[in-house]
């Protein structure tokens, strides 16, 4: 998914991946906490993926920081971020896994983003 009115450096909404076992429908607004981000390369460029947790989530809500996830559910995630995008012929690779603080300050610089581009633009409309 994406955290609305963010603007990454990617040219789209800031990304998410939200972490439950609760099916999530599209266009569905989820309340997360960030527990970390992972930063790739897709295509040549910068593509940065928060990872976050649902609050009052019974399975994960336990969990503060991307690196106290039980093994296999990390490399379930960084095996999918590496090859989600074969069968369009492009290519990703995982950069750098950061803890919460680099994805808070990555969502909040996204936020910062988005009004600048964005809200400024509409109020001289």
């Amino acid at each position: 998914g994406f955290i609305p009115r963010t603007f990454a450096d990617d040219g789209d909404p800031l990304d998410v991946l939200v972490l439950c076992n609760e099916t999530i429908y599209p266009r569905t607004l989820v309340r997360c906490y960030p527990i970390g981000v992972i930063t790739m390369i897709d295509n040549g460029s910068l593509d940065e993926k928060i990872i976050a947790i649902p609050f009052g989530d019974p399975n994960y809500n336990h969990y503060y920081d991307i690196q106290e996830l039980p093994k296999h559910i990390f490399e379930e995630m960084m095996h999918f971020f590496e090859v989600y995008k074969t069968l369009e012929h492009k290519r990703t690779t995982v950069q750098e896994i950061c803890h919460r603080d680099e994805a808070v300050d990555i969502i909040n610089k996204c936020v910062e983003t988005y009004k600048k581009e964005f809200e400024n633009k509409e109020e001289k409309l």
